[in-house]
Formats: C-alpha cells, sequence, structure tokens
C-alpha cells in the first residue's frame, strides 16, 4: 500500500490535539456554568477540568491504539 501524504498524517495528528484541548476547555466552561448556577465556586469547575482531562487522555489512548495497530498491519 502506499504510503500517505505527510499533510494527511499532520492533519489527523493536529484534529487530536485540538481534541483534546478541546475537552479540557469544555470541562472548564460547563464547569464553571455549573458553579455559577450552584454557588460551589469553584468546586465544579475543578472536578470538570479533571474530568475533560481524563476524556481526553483515554481518546488519545485509544486513537494512538488503532493508528500504533495500523501500522503494523501496513
Amino acid at each position: 500500500m502506499a504510503r500517505e501524504s505527510p499533510f494527511i498524517t499532520y492533519g489527523k495528528y493536529g484534529a487530536l490535539g485540538f481534541e483534546f484541548a478541546g475537552a479540557i476547555i469544555a470541562g472548564l466552561l460547563i464547569g464553571n456554568y455549573a458553579d455559577t448556577q450552584f454557588g460551589t465556586t469553584p468546586l465544579l469547575m475543578v472536578i470538570g477540568v479533571i474530568v475533560g482531562m481524563s476524556g481526553a487522555v483515554y481518546r488519545l489512548i485509544i486513537v494512538l491504539q488503532r493508528l500504533s495497530a495500523r501500522d503494523k498491519d501496513n
């Protein structure tokens, strides 16, 4: 099989980086909103960041395992 373009590879890893950052920022924003609604500043924001970071790391591991497995098959 032909090797894929470096731009496609850069795009995949770039998208993964944006997904990682987006999950953390989403946790921050949702936690901050929940804090303003319930008056628990900064507890829910910290929990949101931790949950967002955990989800981002989990997603990162899954995607990298898939890419690694695909590279081994080629």
